[in-house]
C-alpha cells in the first residue's frame, strides 16, 4: 500500500491478526495492542479487507487471473495429530484448535477437570496455562525427553512450572483409554531412558518398565504445525 498498490485481504477467520491472535494467548499478548498493531497497519489506507472468505483451489485460479500479484501468507495454523490408539476419541484435541477457539472468544470450561498436555515446545506451554486459567483441577505435561530438550523457551517452562503445572519427562505416549462413549479417560505412556545425545538433544528408547496410566478428561496434543494447503 506505501509503495501505491491496492491491496485486498483474504482472510479465513472472523478476525484480522492470524497466529497472533489465533495462536497467542491474550496473556501473552493482550487484544488491545493486537488492534492497535492491526488498525495502524489499515490506516495506511488502500487496503480492502474481506473476512471469513477461505481461498480454495478454484478461488486461486480466479485471484491469479484478477490481480497482478498474489502473496500467500497462510502460516502454519493446523495442528499435527498423534498415531496411536484412541487419538480420535472425544476429548482429545489440537493445542492449535484450542487456543484457535479462543481466539474467536469460544472458552471452554475445564472447571474441576484433570488436563493432560504432549508436547514440549511453545504452543504446549500456552496450551497448559491456558487450560490452567480455564479452571483445569489438575494440569500436566507429558514430554518423551528431558526438560533439557524441551524446545519451549526456558522463562515459558518457569512459567508453566511457578503456576502449578505438573511436567512429567521421559514419558513417550502409547495408547489413548476411552470409555464406553468413546470419550477419553487417560493415556498411557510408557517411560523412556536416554540413549544417545547429538548436539545437545537426547534420543530416547523405552526403558523396558510398564506403561503408566495418566488420568484426563482431556488429552491436549501440542506435537507440531502443518501447513493447510
Amino acid at each position: 500500500s506505501l509503495m501505491g498498490h491496492d491491496v485486498v485481504i483474504f482472510e479465513a477467520r472472523k478476525h484480522l491478526g492470524g497466529m497472533l491472535r489465533y495462536g497467542i494467548p491474550a496473556y501473552r499478548l493482550p487484544r488491545e495492542r493486537l488492534e492497535e498493531d492491526i488498525n495502524a497497519i489499515l490506516a495506511v489506507g488502500g487496503i480492502e479487507v474481506r473476512l471469513e472468505t477461505k481461498v480454495g483451489t478454484q478461488a486461486m485460479a480466479e485471484l491469479q487471473n484478477e490481480f497482478d500479484a498474489v502473496y500467500v501468507a497462510i502460516g502454519a495454523q493446523k495442528g499435527k495429530g498423534l498415531r496411536i490408539d484412541g487419538a480420535k476419541a472425544e476429548g482429545v484435541i489440537s493445542a492449535v484448535d484450542l487456543l484457535g477457539r479462543i481466539g474467536d472468544g469460544d472458552y471452554p470450561d475445564f472447571s474441576g477437570k484433570r488436563v493432560a498436555v504432549i508436547g514440549g515446545g511453545n504452543v504446549s506451554m500456552d496450551a497448559v496455562r491456558t487450560a490452567k486459567r480455564l479452571g483445569a483441577k489438575k494440569v500436566s505435561i507429558l514430554y518423551r525427553r528431558r526438560v533439557a530438550d524441551m524446545t519451549a523457551l526456558p522463562g515459558e517452562i518457569e512459567g508453566a512450572v511457578a503456576e502449578g503445572i505438573e511436567v512429567k519427562t521421559l514419558m513417550a505416549p502409547a495408547r489413548i483409554d476411552v470409555d464406553e462413549n468413546n470419550h477419553v479417560r487417560g493415556v498411557y505412556v510408557t517411560p523412556q531412558m536416554i540413549s544417545t545425545i547429538k548436539g545437545g538433544r537426547a534420543s530416547v528408547r523405552a526403558t523396558g518398565e510398564p506403561d503408566i496410566f495418566i488420568p484426563c478428561q482431556t488429552l491436549i496434543v501440542a506435537i507440531g504445525q502443518d501447513i493447510e494447503f
